[in-house]
């Protein structure tokens, strides 16, 4: 089954819920007339638990439900390899040697895909941080897209 969306689908945690299996493969999921397999949530992480070397259990919230999500990191496939490291770092140097006007964001990215790639799990574990203003922005982004996308592809 090819035909499901391959980009993620941004939900509120009450609809992972919500969400049917397609008869076809127990992975896929269809809901709004979209059939999809990966989703991205936003939420609070309210519990961690099960602190392995390469895995983690937490419970994640937002403002419409709690949903207990299985972190294995062995699993993932965010592992950078060197020489796409070594890629990375030699374009870096090269944009930044002639004053490119988006360094310093160049530059935060660098650094987040370096402490990523470096990433261990233990305990203190964090997804990723927030702030308020990126918890409404998200909120109102859902908003938008369950008002013009997801609710009318259902009719």
């Amino acid at each position: 089954m090819d035909n499901f969306q391959k980009n993620p689908v941004k939900l509120y945690i009450q609809d992972i819920f919500r969400a049917n299996r397609t008869t076809q493969n127990k992975y896929i999921y269809e809901m709004f007339g979209l059939t999809f397999k990966n989703i991205m949530i936003h939420g609070v992480v309210t519990a961690v638990y099960n602190i392995l070397n390469t895995s983690l259990n937490f419970e994640l919230s937002d403002a419409t439900g709690t949903v207990q999500v299985y972190y294995d990191k062995s699993k993932n496939n965010n592992n950078i390899g060197a020489q796409t490291m070594k890629g990375l770092f030699y374009d870096f140097a090269e944009e930044s040697k002639f004053g490119n006007s988006n360094i310093q964001i160049m530059n935060t990215l660098m650094d987040r895909i370096v402490k990523k790639n470096k990433h261990e799990i233990k305990e203190g574990y964090q997804c990723s941080e927030t702030s308020a203003e990126r918890d409404v922005a998200w909120m109102e982004e859902l908003m938008y897209l369950y008002d013009k996308y997801y609710l009318l592809s259902k009719n």
